[in-house]
């Protein structure tokens, strides 16, 4: 078994567990919102039923992302996942916006909430099931290094806060402090669309090809000019696509060396930025002569066309 494919199945397994546990819970707290009168129950349930649709396209869009290059798409389809942990990050704000409109409404109406044991323990379920549902996929997703499932664990998170404010509002009920219910609503909108921005933002930088972080490319050159026999890096581009990272450099070598020992250095260049940062897909190392001369002390690196 290869590791893309070990990852999408670790990944399968995980969704497929919360998309059951989530049909379990979207059915119980419509049900017991219904019984009670809760904004917050209800739009609680409704949440966990959109957990589902958004599992299902995870699973869908890391499938499609394992998929090799291919004549089509000489990098692969790894941006696939990228677009997908976009969409749900869009997903996440909405529902956040939609649970703040809720609770904004139930509190200006002063709508007020029926308390039963039952309804308060069906929100008790459910933040015990999905904060767990959040750990489960958090981790995985950590571990496979896959966005999307990062995304869709912050929805798992974003039903406990929500469970959360149900479970203020109704315990609020028993003791006639029906303001809660609305209140503890708006904060868990505010924290959800916090959330779904920080993704959105993530996955936009990662569309437009953002590079990895400043302080590790500079610590990858240091590496390369203090283990290799490169005299200067004249350029060190870097690239996300998906969760690979794809390296371009160019390096300043001997010019009195021949092909073959350019050619081992350049091999060890490939070795050490492979080996300190995560995810390389691909690395381009290109050779260029090192130019000692006066004409060139002030920029170091290769021959300019003016330097004979």
């Amino acid at each position: 078994m290869d590791k893309n494919t070990s990852k999408t199945e670790n990944i399968n397994k995980t969704l497929i567990i919360t998309i059951i546990l989530n049909m379990f819970l979207l059915i119980i707290k419509i049900i017991a919102g219904l019984m009670v009168g809760s904004t917050a129950l209800i739009a609680d349930g409704v949440h966990s039923g959109s957990d589902v649709i958004t599992s299902v396209g995870v699973i869908i869009g890391v499938k499609m992302s394992q998929k090799p290059r291919d004549e089509e798409h000489h990098y692969g389809h790894g941006k696939i996942e990228t677009i997908t942990t976009f969409l749900l990050s869009i997903v996440l704000i909405y529902v956040g916006v939609k649970i703040g409109y809720s609770a904004f409404i139930a509190t200006i109406q002063k709508k007020q909430v029926h308390f039963t044991y039952f309804a308060l323990f069906t929100a008790l379920i459910s933040i015990i099931i999905k904060e767990a549902q959040y750990q489960i996929a958090f981790r995985v997703g950590t571990k496979e290094q896959s966005p999307a499932l990062i995304a869709d664990s912050w929805h798992h998170r974003s039903d406990a806060l929500s469970s959360i404010a149900s479970f203020i509002g109704i315990l609020g009920a028993k003791y006639e402090i029906y303001i809660l219910d609305g209140l503890a609503g708006l904060v868990v909108s505010i924290i959800i669309i916090k959330v779904g921005i920080k993704i959105f933002t993530d996955c936009f930088q990662q569309l437009i090809d953002v590079s990895i972080h400043t302080d590790e490319i500079d610590n990858v050159k240091d590496i390369i000019i203090n283990k290799t026999d490169t005299e200067n890096i004249s350029d060190m581009r870097t690239r996300r696509h998906g969760t690979k990272v794809f390296v371009d450099i160019s390096i300043c070598v001997n010019p009195s060396i021949n092909i073959y020992e350019g050619h081992e250095i350049a091999k060890e260049v490939e070795n050490i930025i492979r080996e300190e940062i995560d995810n390389v897909e691909d690395v381009v190392v290109h050779v260029n002569p090192y130019c000692y001369k006066e004409c060139c002390k002030e920029k170091p690196g290769e021959f300019p066309p003016d330097c004979s």
